[in-house]
């Protein structure tokens, strides 16, 4: 291998910025100007921690019901749960002053097509590349 090869170059990038769309597909727009949200990409260390905590408490529920353990409230935890997930991955919200932050933000369900675009947003390894070497 060459002394030259230097394999973070295709890396991925810790962060990236999703720009906010309305239901119907439009910026979305407070005061003029539109809502962004900078978000860890997956080989970030927030993104593995959130990752990691995410994974735990799901297991942790799994675990609950195969001993047959009723869970209350089983789907308002696992969307609080998912929240926080959420919020643990988010950098920063660009024009979005709301009270409680990214974590009110998420746990919102009549905003859950912000949640969405989050989730598709992550999934997408894309959106945290660096411009390649084109030689």
């Amino acid at each position: 291998m060459s002394k030259d090869f230097d394999l973070s170059q295709f890396e991925t990038i810790d962060t990236a910025t999703l720009t906010v769309l309305t239901p119907k597909g439009d910026e979305l727009l407070v005061g003029g100007e539109p809502v962004t949200i900078t978000l860890y990409g997956t080989g970030s260390k927030q993104f593995i921690n959130a990752k990691y905590k995410l994974d735990t408490a799901t297991q942790a529920r799994s675990i609950a019901l195969l001993r047959g353990k009723t869970l209350k409230n089983d789907a308002e935890e696992i969307r609080q749960t998912n929240a926080e997930f959420y919020a643990a991955v988010t950098a920063s919200l660009n024009n979005f002053p709301i009270d409680g932050g990214a974590l009110a933000l998420y746990s919102n369900p009549k905003l859950a097509y912000i949640t969405d675009q989050v989730e598709k947003f992550l999934s997408d390894t894309e959106n945290f590349m660096p411009s390649l070497p084109t030689k």
